[in-house]
């Protein structure tokens, strides 16, 4: 007899009983096949075409978790009171943190880290910002803070048990950021000339963010992520869950939706679903 669903499954009951209690615990037969799947326990097991996506969908969070402790780190000086200075230090230790326990991962699975970080472009380019100017940090901090917890979401629930264990901290660091970002959001909104640069901003920023938080629309790297458990839920399910509460944030704030051909000039491929969402808070 296989011992070994019933053992996850009790693992997975426990883990959404610590997350929703017990009164909200509901378990449906998709829930109970992905609790069930496969897990690989140790940097040893990972093999294969397994290892070869696993690590190219971490050196992506590498890229992402570095290049925002650099943004971050940029926050501390060009911030405007010593509360926005005091959070972003706080911040940019946090993505550092994060950004340390991706590189001990990748070490265990016999990857260099710092050769991996030295692909990447400067933070500044990677996000397409401008890191020396607040209101591009602000817009940062709200936009790209919010898309990373999506992925994370994913990555927490990953079969690679090592990296889904350490990303539970990474989450509620991410959750803390993202609510600084909406608080920024409403006080930018009581200025329009303050707005008004922001759009500009979130017009460029958005699109970029998709793109690179989310990648590919589909695809066999997409089919394999979804076979293997390395991700629960397709990217054009993660994609609208982040722009349809992106959109309960904005709404009331003056602030829209860049219009669709601001992803088609990067290259942003989005599915009709998120076209939908997008175009429902547009410019007037």
């Amino acid at each position: 007899m296989d011992l070994r669903i019933p053992c996850k499954f009790v693992r997975f009951v426990r883990t959404r009983i610590q997350r929703c209690g017990v009164g909200r615990l509901s378990i449906g037969v998709r829930e109970f096949l992905e609790a069930s799947m496969d897990t690989i326990q140790s940097s040893a097991q990972a093999t294969g075409e397994f290892k070869v996506m696993l690590v190219r969908l971490m050196t992506r969070q590498l890229y992402a978790e570095t290049a925002t402790a650099e943004v971050f780190g940029k926050a501390v000086t060009a911030a405007p009171t010593w509360h926005d200075k005091y959070l972003a230090a706080q911040f940019t230790a946090e993505e550092a943190r994060h950004s340390q326990g991706l590189c001990d991962l990748l070490t265990e699975l016999g990857e260099d880290p710092e050769a991996i970080i030295a692909g990447r472009p400067d933070a500044g380019a990677f996000w397409g910002i401008d890191v020396d100017d607040w209101l591009n940090i602000a817009a940062f901090n709200f936009t790209v803070d919010r898309a990373g917890s999506h992925q994370i979401m994913q990555y927490r629930d990953s079969s690679y048990v090592p990296w889904a264990e350490s990303q539970e901290i990474v989450l509620a660091d991410e959750e803390e950021h993202y609510d600084n970002g909406v608080e920024n959001l409403k006080e930018i909104a009581a200025d329009p000339e303050q707005l008004r640069e922001f759009q500009e901003i979130f017009d460029r920023l958005l699109p970029v963010t998709v793109k690179r938080a989310f990648g590919r629309l589909a695809g066999q790297e997409n089919e394999f992520c979804l076979t293997t458990g390395l991700k629960r839920n397709n990217t054009e399910t993660i994609v609208n869950r982040y722009l349809e509460e992106m959109r309960g944030h904005m709404e009331n704030t003056g602030l829209v939706f860049p219009p669709i051909s601001a992803f088609d000039a990067v290259g942003c491929d989005i599915a009709d679903s998120a076209k939908k969402i997008l175009l429902s808070l547009q410019r007037g």
